[in-house]
């Protein structure tokens, strides 16, 4: 199959949802399956220490776009529709830009997040889609009781706060990526089972990750620790929403989240989001009213509970990485003590057959010195023998001009070789190879002797034996007495 391919478009994971919803584990969990992070970070707190893998510029420039539209990460009213077509969009538009490719380079899969996306999707699309970029979104759902119970910790805000701040970035991220591709998975699913949940990723936005699951898990594991939720379930408090608009949104992007989208529950979360838009000046002013109260009754002692709460934690995380440290270290020791044990048997184990090889050495070497000497008896035999053969002379002598051809190289190679050692440890390459070549002349050699040998046992040779004998007898013959 050919991998080439027509400028296949780059793809850009966008994590959606509110703030404390579990969009920074999903796209920690997306970078270690191949998705490109931005170059610059936002660094780790205390109330995410694993990190929370979103551009430090695109967070700066998100605020300052909400800034400029009169709004705040914290505003649960709708943002301006009006600052679409101000002279404000494309100045934005242009230091996004900027952004996306200082971030991102040439990156073609990237993971995005930034929950103050979910307030400014029509911005982005755009500035994505500028940017070359397909975009695919990934809605992630966390109940909102346990959203607003977080937020509490770390802002102090009353319950209803929270939940309407959920209701707004949920409801607004819905709407505007239905005619895109979306997924819909859930933080609890991701903490339990994230094989499964990065599998419905890929299957349900078409993507095939640079990273396998089996390849990728170590680092998962590791990175979806227990701390990273700091609550496991939030029991329903009361605030100051009407149920219905909490609960339904929670069930069915819950369901969705579980069992996929349906289309049927659009019209319902349209009619919550048209009563949230109609009640935000209302809801405002009662939930700030509450956020006062809840401030304004917190004592000192209060207060100072908050903070050794926080120490608490904070001692709490760096005694588990410690633990963490500690019991890595122990695995490297044992692993290491297991390894020294393997190596230190292994070497045993070898002893005796090193030693044998070493007492056998004396033997080889006279033998190999004994095979020498034979060699120069069949050298002698043949020089001798090569006189008498009539018919064969002229090939036996060929074979004795390349013997003697090949003593001088052996000759030569011998004196390079001894010329080599002379020089020192610089040329030992050198003399290595000349040794090789002796030893490729002497090889040579042995097989001409052998192909001598095999013509002295021929047929031919021994038919012959009369007629040497003959010409044997005439040459003493022709000699003087």
């Amino acid at each position: 199959m050919s991998l080439v391919q027509a400028s296949p478009p780059r793809i850009a994971l966008i994590v959606l949802g509110m703030h404390r919803s579990g969009t920074s584990a999903l796209a920690g969990v997306l970078a270690q399956m191949g998705c490109d992070l931005p170059q610059d970070l936002m660094p780790s707190t205390a109330f995410n220490p694993r990190g929370h893998f979103e551009s430090l510029q695109i967070y700066h420039l998100n605020d300052a776009i909400l800034a400029s539209g009169g709004s705040a990460w914290d505003d649960w009213a709708p943002f301006n529709p009006e600052w679409y077509r101000s002279p404000r969009l494309g100045e934005f538009r242009q230091r996004a830009a900027e952004v996306m490719a200082q971030e991102f380079g040439r990156s073609s899969l990237i993971v995005l997040k930034d929950p103050r996306i979910c307030r400014l999707l029509p911005f982005w699309k755009e500035v994505l889609a500028e940017a070359g970029f397909r975009p695919l979104f990934v809605c992630t759902h966390r109940a909102p009781d346990e959203v607003a119970a977080s937020l509490s910790r770390r802002e102090g805000w009353p319950p209803g706060w929270g939940q309407l701040l959920w209701l707004r970035h949920v409801l607004e991220a819905e709407a505007e990526t239905r005619q895109e591709p979306r997924l819909f998975v859930s933080y609890e699913a991701l903490l339990s089972d994230w094989r499964a949940t990065v599998a419905r990723i890929g299957e349900g936005l078409g993507l095939r990750f640079p990273r396998t699951a089996d390849a990728a898990a170590p680092a998962i594991r590791d990175f979806l620790a227990d701390e990273l939720r700091h609550f496991r379930s939030a029991s329903a408090r009361e605030g100051v929403l009407p149920p219905d608009w909490i609960r339904r949104p929670q069930e069915i992007f819950g369901r969705w989240a579980a069992t996929g989208e349906t289309a049927e529950d659009w019209a319902e979360l349209d009619g919550i989001r048209a009563e949230v838009d109609r009640a935000t000046p209302m809801l405002g002013m009662v939930a700030r009213d509450a956020a006062m109260a809840s401030a304004q009754g917190r004592d000192g002692e209060e207060a100072e509970k908050a903070e050794q709460a926080m120490r608490e934690e904070e001692l709490a995380l760096l005694r588990r990485a410690q633990a963490d440290t500690e019991a890595r270290l122990r695995h490297a020791t044992v692993h290491l003590e297991a390894m020294t044990r393997q190596l230190s048997a292994e070497i045993e184990a070898t002893a005796p057959a090193e030693l044998q090889a070493r007492e056998r050495l004396p033997a080889v070497e006279a033998a190999r010195a004994a095979l020498e000497r034979d060699v120069d008896d069949l050298r002698q035999n043949l020089r001798h023998r090569a006189a008498h053969v009539v018919e064969l002379e002229r090939h036996a002598g060929a074979l004795a001009e390349r013997a003697a051809a090949l003593e001088q190289c052996v000759a030569a190679l011998e004196q390079r070789v001894a010329e080599l050692e002379g020089q020192g440890e610089a040329l030992e390459r050198q003399r290595k190879d000349a040794t090789g070549k002796l030893a490729a002349a002497r090889l040579q050699i042995a097989e001409m002797e052998a192909r001598h040998a095999a013509i002295l046992s021929s047929t031919s040779w021994k038919v012959t034996r009369p007629i040497r004998s003959a010409v044997e007898r005439l040459h003493r013959a022709k000699q003087p007495s």
